[in-house]
């Protein structure tokens, strides 16, 4: 990161890689194009094959920026080739003329097509070694076969020597018309590049490299790496060995990173933006298996996973049937043995535990799912929606799939692939549609209709026990029936929750209580006249009515019938609980409030004494007055007298 020029870079570079079998010329060829020798380490330039990525710049005649990839294709280095084809845009399938195709020929473009690479072109290299041109036409049969049905069918293939320079020409030429063929990544999305490289340089510290994904970042900006979420700060950039104060999408970056040791980031890692990736074991993805693989895969399979530049062991778990058989492809969720970052779109490799042979690969259909039992039917199904249907469709099952613990406005953009833009859009077109709500504004929390009348149906469960034990009741208390939820929502949530339900007809509320919408309240004659008798007992009573174990017995009640009663009574606001065995009608509190509320007016405190002597009642009673006036705040203790507080109140 030493290079003291700054550059301007006017037009998103071109990323292509190189694959294809081992020594056939990839690293050659790369150096005839650019002058740049991508075998950087002394053990490649002793074996002679490439064992890390590499990379060179290149300008064609037009200003064309292009960088190149030049991966491994030794078999026992396709890992690493599978770290570098994260963020291509193309590729150039090197194939040599004097010996045709070859095993990893055949892997590598399986792995390009499962990526969804979109275009690319072949060359044929090393035709100086081939005596006869009836050779070169024999290899280029052999090619055109290869590529039948792959996303190479139908490219350019030219035959080229590095060596002497015949057909580079050509290739430049065609290598310059692909950045015309394919749909730059959308620079609306966050900032995201797979980690490929990681290592310590004298005077900087640590330095990545990888291939911007999306986005764009910029110098001192903070940054998170994933999985870790660890907070880093960019100290420097560099593109193709220039500073510069900003990296997008398409390039590579050498990224010079602050307050984390080279220990600490390797090649899988991730950097992205805050809330811009989901960190899970697992992930629902759709599979295709090769059609020429030998066997069909087995449900609990082990196998090795590539996403991005990270490779994880983990199983498959089928969501149908016991196999997936060669050629096909199948919804399944990969349970993972370590943790990795993710987002919907993401493209991924699986290949065999051992012997290490690519299976299959495809796209990540749900980047953070829970873990799927193999008998919820219904989610394949909505799965298959995800997978394939419009933003629209995407959009509700994203929501849909969370269940009732729903999804904020930043975790729906990472589930559903979108940009923020597109998604407002979205969760306001779905909100329109009466689809789903915003629970909490703040968060952007979303949940599904169809979720909140689970909600519904759960809380009825609730209601209907407590109509059928106090059916002489209004119902809950918001609180009372809102606690059930207490473990999953907010207050706020609660409230947003339990006002839509009774929007929909779900419940009824009346003042502060809720209840089922077909709910009235019923009272037996019985208790009627036993509650008239106990508030003729109170009311009889004074300012010193009987205490709730004597005025039990004279009802002649058990306390279990009379302590339903009383809660009752207070429930429905005909009786004041004072204290655990203390009530008072309500014109009984007006009427001490009024004697209260004369005596502030001659006096600034009043004794406990005071109290009683003024209302000529005991002790015990005149303490549990205070300290209920103290807990509705209309007085103030303060040492041994009491102060009056809500003067209004005391007005009332």
């Amino acid at each position: 990161m030493d290079s003291n020029k700054t550059a301007a870079l006017s037009s998103r570079p071109f990323v292509i890689g190189t694959s294809g079998h081992i020594d056939h010329g990839k690293t050659t060829l790369v150096k005839a194009l650019t002058g740049v020798d991508t075998d950087r380490w002394a053990e490649e330039k002793k074996r002679g094959i490439t064992i890390d990525l590499g990379f060179a710049h290149y300008e064609d005649e037009q200003g064309n920026q292009m960088a190149f990839v030049d991966v491994p294709g030794h078999e026992k280095f396709i890992h690493n080739m599978l770290a570098g084809v994260a963020g291509l845009d193309a590729v150039l399938l090197v194939v040599a003329a004097d010996e045709g195709v070859m095993p990893q020929t055949r892997e590598h473009l399986n792995i390009c097509n499962l990526l969804k690479i979109q275009t690319g072109l072949v060359v044929l290299t090393r035709i100086d070694l081939v005596e006869e041109e009836e050779m070169v036409e024999l290899c280029r049969e052999e090619v055109s076969e290869l590529l039948k049905g792959t996303f190479l069918e139908g490219a350019p293939i030219l035959a080229v020597s590095p060596v002497t320079g015949e057909g580079l020409d050509e290739l430049r030429k065609t290598l310059s018309k692909l950045p015309k063929q394919i749909q730059h990544p959308a620079t609306e999305k966050p900032f995201r590049l797979h980690v490929d490289r990681s290592f310590t340089l004298k005077g900087f510290g640590t330095v990545v490299t990888g291939t911007v994904l999306s986005g764009t970042v910029r110098q001192d900006e903070e940054i998170l790496q994933y999985p870790q979420r660890r907070n880093v700060r960019i100290r420097g950039l560099q593109n193709h060995g220039q500073e510069v104060k900003e990296i997008n999408a398409g390039q590579r970056a050498a990224m010079n990173l602050a307050g984390i040791a080279k220990e600490e980031i390797q090649r899988g890692d991730q950097l992205s933006h805050p809330e811009s990736l989901l960190n899970s074991y697992l992930l629902n993805v759709s599979l295709t298996l090769l059609e020429d693989v030998l066997a069909p895969l087995k449900n609990r399979t082990r196998v090795r996973v590539h996403l991005g530049s990270k490779e994880v062991f983990g199983r498959i778990a089928l969501l149908e049937g016991e196999t997936l058989s060669p050629g096909k492809t199948a919804l399944v969720q990969l349970r993972l043995e370590s943790l990795v970052s993710g987002s919907y779109g993401d493209r991924f490799i699986v290949r065999s535990y051992s012997p290490m042979i690519t299976l299959g690969g495809g796209m990540v259909i749900d980047p953070s799912p829970c873990k799927s039992r193999r008998v919820q039917h219904e989610l394949p199904e909505r799965l298959e929606r995800l997978h394939v249907g419009d933003e629209n469709i995407r959009s509700e099952e994203v929501i849909y799939l969370q269940s009732v613990r729903g999804v904020t406005e930043s975790e729906f953009s990472v589930r559903t692939g979108l940009s923020s833009r597109q998604s407002g859009k979205a969760l306001q077109l779905l909100q329109s549609q009466q689809k789903v709500l915003c629970v909490e504004p703040l968060t952007g929390r979303y949940l599904h209709v169809e979720h909140i009348v689970r909600i519904g149906k759960f809380l009825s469960k609730a209601l209907e026990q407590h109509h059928k034990k106090f059916p002489d009741r209004d119902g809950m208390t918001r609180s009372e029936l809102g606690g059930k939820l207490s473990l999953i929502f907010t207050e706020k949530e609660v409230e947003k929750l339990l006002k839509y339900l009774v929007k929909v007809g779900l419940f009824t509320q009346n003042d502060q209580y809720i209840s089922l919408a077909e709910h009235q309240p019923q009272a037996s004659q019985s208790r009627e006249d036993s509650l008239a008798r106990c508030l003729e007992l109170i009311k009889s009573g004074g300012f010193q009515p009987l205490r709730r174990t004597h005025l039990l017995q004279e009802l002649g009640l058990n306390e279990k019938d009379g302590m339903t009663l009383l809660k009752s009574a207070a429930h429905s606001k005909r009786l004041v609980r004072v204290a655990e065995d203390l009530h008072y009608i309500p014109e009984q509190i007006a009427s001490i409030i009024e004697s209260l509320r004369f005596y502030f007016s001659e006096n600034p405190n009043i004794t406990v004494i005071q109290f009683k002597e003024l209302l000529n009642i005991s002790r015990k009673h005149a303490i549990d007055l205070l300290e209920y006036f103290d807990s509705q705040q209309l007085t103030i203790r303060e040492d041994n007298h009491r102060i009056p507080a809500r003067i209004s109140a005391l007005n009332n």
